[in-house]
């Protein structure tokens, strides 16, 4: 079932841990999004993305039978196992770069947020009901070159720059590791401290985590 907004901010006040304030905000808004229609899937095509990348993280049964379902699967629970002709498949079935980023930009906030909860203890966040509307089907331009690359990224082969095609999903995902992990100002700084944590704290809880994950870009 499908709950309203206010009652799908984190309960964090049942955590054994402190949380900050802005994760909280910035949960909640990136929840929200998920009901809207995006740039080329609706709101219930969201959601359902949304759902499937959570059953497979959890090694549930998810019936993945179209292809913007078998991408979150594969991204939410398998990441690893991603190779650049896999990718090149997918989007080739999909239609479009754009269709195969979109969907990696959903599995992406849901595992980061239902991670983040379940190492506080706490119950992931039940996904919104979808709100009608078409999507918005802008492209960008001028369009990027490709570069050394699986999909098209700019002329940068770093993070923030992954979901370049389908600039509503990368305003989602982007915010999130920062808030969730460090801002490219905050990267500058090799004596950053984000409450009690050092730089290099961070960076060593980042790389485990990491490393646990299979991750790699």
């Amino acid at each position: 079932m499908h709950v309203g907004y206010a009652r799908r901010v984190p309960p964090f006040e049942s955590s054994r841990f402190p949380v900050r304030a802005d994760l909280a905000t910035r949960l909640a808004a990136v929840w929200e999004q998920f009901g809207e229609a995006g740039t080329w899937y609706t709101a219930d095509e969201r959601v359902r993305l949304a759902e499937v990348a959570r059953a497979a993280r959890g090694g549930r049964s998810t019936d993945a039978n179209d292809t913007a379902e078998q991408v979150v699967v594969r991204i939410a629970a398998r990441p690893a196992t991603t190779s650049e002709a896999w990718v090149g498949k997918m989007v080739d079935a999909l239609g479009s770069e754009e269709h195969y980023v979109e969907a990696m930009g959903i599995a992406s906030r849901v595992v980061m947020g239902d991670t983040f909860l379940r190492l506080l203890g706490l119950d992931p966040l039940p996904f919104p009901t979808p709100r009608p509307g078409p999507p918005s089907r802008q492209r960008i331009d001028p369009r990027p070159k490709k570069i050394r690359s699986w999909i098209t990224v700019g002329s940068a082969l770093v993070p923030p720059f992954t979901q370049i095609l389908v600039p509503d999903e990368n305003a989602q995902t982007y915010p999130l590791i920062e808030t969730l992990y460090m801002t490219g100002r905050d990267m500058e700084d090799s004596d950053f401290r984000r409450d009690a944590l050092h730089r290099t704290q961070i960076e060593l809880v980042a790389s485990v985590l990491s490393h646990g994950n299979e991750c790699f870009y």
